[in-house]
């Protein structure tokens, strides 16, 4: 018969793991956990009540803007109409979405106070910009904003860059 060795306990040097290992996994746990303890309530900062919707709100504003109402194509988001913008901030028509109704109808805005300004890229947002002798700025209301949620999208007019802002409050 074949004699086997008897089984050895992990002990002394035979042992898999040392405590240099044991510290270093412990430490990647560590960071790992508080990491995601951290994270973790920002997540869902953008669905929470409060000012939170407002910046949705101010974000599928200025997407809608960007990408639909003032568009030339929905294949060319950011690449702005001029007669769409002018329609728009103007008192123009000839473009459909852009003067079929108020801000407030246009953009969902779901009663809420919005300001909408299209302004060069150096300039701020209380400096708007002018295309075809129109002011390019709307409000739905003539209060103070206050607690506002801001949205831009970088955008082109005839090719010129300028910067859309929408402002909700």
């Amino acid at each position: 018969m074949i004699g086997r060795e008897p089984d050895r306990a992990a002990s002394g040097p035979d042992r898999g793991q040392t405590t240099l290992d044991f510290a270093v996994a412990m430490s990647i746990f560590l960071v790992t956990v508080l990491f995601v303890l951290a994270y973790a309530p920002t997540m869902f900062d953008p669905f929470a009540g409060g000012s939170g919707t407002k910046l949705v709100v101010a974000d599928r504003a200025a997407t809608t803007l960007s990408a639909d109402v003032l568009a030339v194509s929905t294949a060319e988001p950011g690449v702005l109409s001029a007669g769409c913008v002018s329609a728009f901030f103007g008192s123009g028509t000839g473009c459909p979405p852009a003067d079929s109704g108020t801000l407030d109808e246009v953009l969902s805005l779901d009663g809420r106070n919005a300001d909408v300004t299209i302004h060069s890229m150096a300039d701020s947002a209380s400096t708007p910009a002018r295309v075809d002798g129109v002011d390019l700025t709307r409000q739905n209301s003539g209060s103070v904003p206050t607690d506002v949620a801001v949205a831009t999208r970088t955008v082109s007019i005839e090719g010129d860059p300028y910067r859309l802002t929408v402002r909700v409050w």
